[in-house]
């Protein structure tokens, strides 16, 4: 995919043709929770297009409007950190009530004029417009008839089941973190602000760093995972337990995780990616701290092997959804919201 340009987040509809201007645009449309490969191969489509790559999609989850409940896989600033590292230079990303009424003819005219689309790229399962009154094939004629044209991409499968943001919710729930790797491209992970605890992790010789999770977002299987910690452009081995610290109490599902190579200094306050590579153990409550302790290390062992294993398979087979794979924690500066 092309090298990026700077790119433009543009929250208002009304702003586009002010941004946008004249170019002739590929507009890739979809809600994109996750950004799995499925979703990359529609993006894709935009933008190896040689128009100018679009990606049309909303700030929270049409779900979450519809239905008042929803459970993410990516915070907006990951998704555009990842839409960023893919090429694409503007991301039209209204909330969905601000369209949520639209009628499906006015959502296509946004794209035809507004956008000047010239191409359009979406899943087989893509439908627009109030009651979703719209769908790809009614899209693909009247893009057709402004001189534009309609890729709709087939659905990716993974193990003879279709790639979807709600399967891949499933298995991080179900701590399947192998599959969940497959699905998206990537490992699962989040970047999140580490956070003061109760400090027990240091009594014992395993500092930690704790990271809350934010309202709506998808809670892993509570327990034990080996993980790759991003600090100032290095990689750790982490050993993280997701859920509530049933040994020493916590009252809210939390990250905590030790990185035994890590002998930098104070990390809180600073906002850290983290990444699940694969389920160890499931929670469970010790005795004493000596029990503790003692569980960590056998962890550790587990978690270092898994570890030096997605090391070696990442450095030999980067794939390019592997977005900013050597860990920077901080969003671009070049990007632009409007």
């Amino acid at each position: 995919m092309r090298g990026n340009r700077h790119m433009h987040v543009i929250r208002n509809t009304e702003e586009i043709r002010k941004f946008i201007g004249e170019k002739k645009t590929a507009v890739a449309l979809g809600a994109f929770d996750g950004l799995h490969i499925g979703h990359y191969k529609v993006i894709r489509t935009a933008v190896e297009s040689g128009l100018t790559p679009v990606v049309f999609t909303f700030r929270d989850n049409p779900a979450e409007y519809l239905t008042g409940t929803c459970c993410y896989l990516t915070t907006v600033e990951e998704r555009m950190r990842i839409l960023e590292s893919w090429g694409v230079e503007y991301v039209i990303m209204p909330d969905f009530a601000q369209v949520a009424e639209w009628p499906a003819e006015r959502f296509a005219n946004l794209l035809c004029f507004g956008l000047n689309a010239k191409r359009i790229a979406c899943g087989a399962d893509f439908r627009f417009g109030k009651f979703a009154a719209g769908d790809t094939e009614w899209l693909k004629k009247l893009c057709e008839a402004h001189g534009g044209e309609m890729h709709v991409v087939p659905t990716v499968e993974y193990k003879g089941e279709r790639i979807s943001a709600t399967r891949i919710r499933k298995a991080i729930e179900n701590g399947e973190m192998e599959d969940v790797t497959a699905m998206l491209g990537r490992p699962f992970g989040f970047c999140f602000e580490v956070v003061h605890g109760n400090h027990i992790g240091h009594t014992i010789g395993t500092p930690t760093i704790n990271q809350n999770f934010p309202p709506r977002f998808v809670l892993p299987r509570f327990g034990v995972y080996a993980s790759a910690v991003y600090v100032d452009g290095k990689t750790y081995c982490g050993v993280t337990n997701v859920g509530v610290k049933p040994t020493v109490g916590s009252d809210h599902a939390l990250s905590e995780t030790w990185m035994p190579d890590f002998t930098g200094g104070d990390l809180y306050g600073r906002t850290l990616r983290l990444e699940l590579l694969s389920f160890v153990r499931d929670e469970k409550k010790f005795p004493d701290l000596d029990a503790l302790k003692a569980e960590i290390s056998l962890n550790e062992k587990t978690a270092r092997t898994l570890f030096e294993a997605f090391e070696k398979e990442a450095l030999a087979h980067a794939h390019p959804n592997r977005h900013e794979r050597l860990g920077k924690n901080l969003p671009r500066k070049n990007r632009t919201r409007v």
